[in-house]
């Protein structure tokens, strides 16, 4: 199994979509949806549901009743199923969702400012050299690029970021050399890492 969804929780703005979703989740994710007061929180997390859903039916699995577990440091995995695989990252208007046959990890940002003390505390030094030699007009996107792949990563070997980023190097090939990492810009503004030993997915565009 090998698939990527993304979602665009805008759709949540049509109420009878909203609900429709919503009786299709199972109950604990309808709970914690509900939990949720903030408009975007709130879609975010159906949409990350529905998302669940659609893979937890692709690998014939019920998406009402089949367990959801986190590991010590939070990812979430199938107790029941440990060969089937999945992530799930938000930005802005974007859910995503990854499910493989072996460990996966996903990270999707939206492009936008950063101060100079996020980038200190993302990059190690090696990465610092690569993002500080690149063109002026493309330093912004390298560095969601270099912080996508590293939290990719971080979440395939499921520590997330339980560890100081800029303590880990995501460019060392040697140590990564079984690993894809796999990139896709999302116009305008958006970039989407998978880190997986799988081959590239389709990233599949989900409309309700």
């Amino acid at each position: 199994m090998n698939k990527l969804y993304i979602l665009n929780i805008e759709q949540f703005n049509n109420p009878d979509i909203y609900m429709s979703v919503m009786k299709q989740l199972s109950e604990d994710r309808r709970k914690k949806a509900d939990a949720i007061s903030h408009p975007s929180g709130k879609y975010r997390s159906v949409g990350a549901g529905y998302l669940i859903a659609l893979g937890l039916t692709e690998a014939g699995l019920s998406p009402q009743t089949e367990p959801i577990a986190l590991g010590p440091k939070g990812k979430p995995y199938l107790p029941e199923h440990p060969d089937v695989q999945f992530n799930l990252s938000h930005s802005g208007k974007y859910v995503v969702c990854a499910f493989s046959d072996t460990a996966v990890g996903i990270d999707i940002e939206e492009i936008r400012d950063v101060k100079a003390t996020l980038v200190k505390s993302v990059l190690d030094r090696s990465e610092m050299s690569n993002y500080r030699s690149t063109p002026s007009d493309f330093k912004l996107q390298r560095f969601f690029e270099l912080w996508t792949r590293k939290e990719a990563f971080l979440k395939h070997i499921g520590t997330g970021l339980s560890v100081k980023p800029n303590e880990i190097n995501s460019l060392y090939r040697d140590k990564l050399r079984t690993l894809n990492f796999h990139v896709w810009h999302i116009l305008p503004q958006y970039i989407l890492t998978l880190c997986t030993e799988a081959e590239r997915p389709e990233l599949t565009e989900v409309r309700l």
